[in-house]
Order: structure tokens, then sequence, then C-alpha cells
């Protein structure tokens, strides 16, 4: 994968080092990260969420060309030279009490919470340093224990309820969270691209989608079973949409770009026979620090690059295809590949072959 893994206060240093020409671009001293993924990032990979409900950590970072200081209360002061122990990082502590908290007086001073300075950080965050390939990679794998975990536990009879509370367990129990935590039984998942977790019972077919992040980073995958014998019209909509997902995933290359992606897209649906389905849900795009870093939109004129991660998740009506890939030189990777015995679709195309998750009869 190129370079030998940094340090994890080589990867800060190199992070702090494109943040002093974000600096010296906006003529300021000083730059307040406030927005959690942003902590995430500047200090290669803490989990700073406490109320996982708000943006913003319950500490921050302010950033000037010379230090780094955490600017945090005495409540999570312990917790930090414990646990997280920044100061390894090259991180200084600025301190205050928890009824005075304040920032430190600083002249020509910038902030993510300007959503122009956020929107520069973030692009910075979209290509992955080798470490965070790593960290990624571990999370890809993980994710997909996870979902595969919690689908497989599912009977007839539980609500969606239940079912998503065991994939919430086994995100947790793996070190994650399920930011996005989906599930619909039966006629729910045909009636609702967003199907939000109710009370209804399974009878025979579940769709189970998580975004799970950790240290910052997320990974997105979808998976279906089925309760006894598939019937051929659902097996025949999967194989569709594995194809469709498939013809993105090839077609994410360096030097393209996401409307290339989504053009692509867009001619899979036709030769399916569902040139209609892709105006009824977003295709997905680019990933990282964020489920959707970037959703790809007809023509979007963002450069694709070696390093960045994308999660596509095109839909026809009642089947999804969704998985985390990682883009090299080479070509792709999927991060959050199904398991050996879990049932595949093998679709080829331009001289490859891609395997795509099958509906799991149960």
């Amino acid at each position: 994968m190129g370079e030998q893994p940094m340090s994890r206060i080589q990867e800060v240093e190199r992070k702090h080092e494109r943040l002093r020409d974000l600096l010296k671009k906006h003529n300021a001293e000083s730059l307040w990260i406030q927005r959690a993924r942003n902590l995430s990032w500047i200090t290669a990979g803490a989990e700073v969420a406490i109320d996982i409900s708000s943006e913003l950590a319950p500490y921050s970072v302010l950033i000037t060309p010379e230090k780094r200081s955490i600017i945090v209360s005495n409540i999570e002061l312990p917790r930090l030279r414990k646990e997280e122990r920044f100061e390894d990082l090259g991180f200084d502590y600025a301190v205050s009490n928890w009824y005075a908290h304040e920032l430190p007086p600083m002249p020509t001073m910038i902030s993510d919470r300007d959503d122009a300075i956020a929107d520069e950080i973030q692009r910075m965050t979209w290509v992955l340093s080798d470490d965070e390939q790593i960290r990624y990679r571990a999370l890809g794998s993980d994710t997909a224990a996870a979902l595969e975990e919690a689908i497989r536990a599912a009977q007839p009879g539980e609500s969606e309820w239940q079912i998503a509370a065991r994939l919430d367990a086994a995100c947790r129990k793996r070190g994650g969270l399920a930011t996005v935590n989906l599930v619909a039984t039966d006629d729910r998942i045909a009636q609702f691209r967003h199907p939000y977790i109710t009370d209804k019972p399974l009878d025979k077919l579940v769709m189970m989608v998580v975004c799970m992040r950790r240290g910052g980073l997320v990974a997105s995958a979808t998976r279906l079973a089925h309760f006894g014998t598939l019937p051929d019209s659902l097996r025949d909509k999967q194989d569709k949409v594995a194809a469709i997902d498939a013809a993105g995933m090839s077609a994410t290359r360096p030097g393209r770009t996401l409307g290339d992606v989504f053009a692509a897209l867009q001619a899979a649906y036709t030769s399916q026979g569902e040139d209609e389905q892709w105006k009824l849900h977003h295709q997905g795009g680019l990933t990282g620090y964020a489920s959707r870093e970037r959703v790809a939109t007809p023509g979007d004129p963002t450069v694709i690059e070696v390093g960045q991660a994308f999660a596509w998740n095109p839909s026809i009506v009642g089947c999804k295809s969704e998985d985390t890939i990682l883009l090299g030189a080479d070509g792709f990777e999927i991060l959050t590949k199904a398991s050996d015995d879990w049932p595949s679709i093998e679709i080829g195309i331009a001289g490859q072959t891609i395997r795509r998750p099958a509906i799991l009869e149960l």
C-alpha cells in the first residue's frame, strides 16, 4: 500500500502541516476545531462523542502554526489524560471549569463552525492516509461481521425493534456505534427506501442497513435474509440490483468524476429494465468520516482519487445492494465484504468478477 505505516503522532503531525497551509491561505493565526468528525480526524482516530446527537465534540482543538491544544473543561480532562493521552500526540491542554468554559483569547481566528472552513477541512479528509486505510479495513470487516451476526439471529415473529437492538449490540461489542440502523420486514421493504424501525413483526423477509462508526470513520453495508425458499421474483430483483452495484464499483476509477460513476449507474439501471428506479433514492457516493461525504448527482464534477472510499447503494423496489469500497492504484477492495459462507452473486464486468451479496435463505 505504498508508504510504511506512520506512528499515530506522525499522522497527526502530517495533518497539522496541512492545517498550517489552511491558516496561511486565510491569513489567520489560529484554527478552532469543534466538530466531532474533525476532532476524530486531527487526533488520528479518537472517538469523541458523548452526546451522539450533537455534531460538536465535548472538547475542542486550537491549532496554531506552532502548536495544537486541547480546549477542555474539568469534566473531560481526567479521562483525556488517562485514556486518550493526547499529550503523547503533541497536544497540550487549556483547562477551564465546566461552569466558566472559555476559549483562550486568540486574534485572527478561523473556525470549523464556519461552513466554508468546514468544507475545506472536509476535503482534506477525503483522501485517507495509509494508517486511516488500515483502520478502515478493520472497521469494514467488523461492520460486516456485526451485520451478519444480527441478521442471522433474526427470527419470525420478532419485531423490527428487537432485530435492530441486536445490530446495535453487535456494533457496540466491536467498539463501534451504529449511527444508522434501519430494519424493514416484508412489505415495508418495498414501500420505503428509508424504513425507520417499527414494532412490525417479521414474517419471511428482512432487510438490515447499518452505518457503523469507530474512531470517526464510518462503514456502510446492507444485507437481506429470507425465511424459506426465496421466490424467483425476489431473486431476479436482487440479481438486477447486484449488477447495477457492480457497475458502479467498476466505474469508480481514479481521474473519473462522481458524475461519471452516476452515469454508469444510470446506464446499468436501463440495461436491467429499471431506468426510472434511480430517481427514487440517492445512489451513494464518497464516504469516510461521514456516512456520505458527498452524494453523487448527475454531472457531479468531483474528481475521484486513489485513497478515497465509496459506498454505492443502488436499489429497486424491494431490494438494495450496498458495501463500502476503498480505491487503490490498481482498483478497489470491498471493505465490508460478506463472509465466505454468505451466498453471492458473481458479476462479470470490465474483465473482472465482482462478488455481491445475495439474499440469505434461513
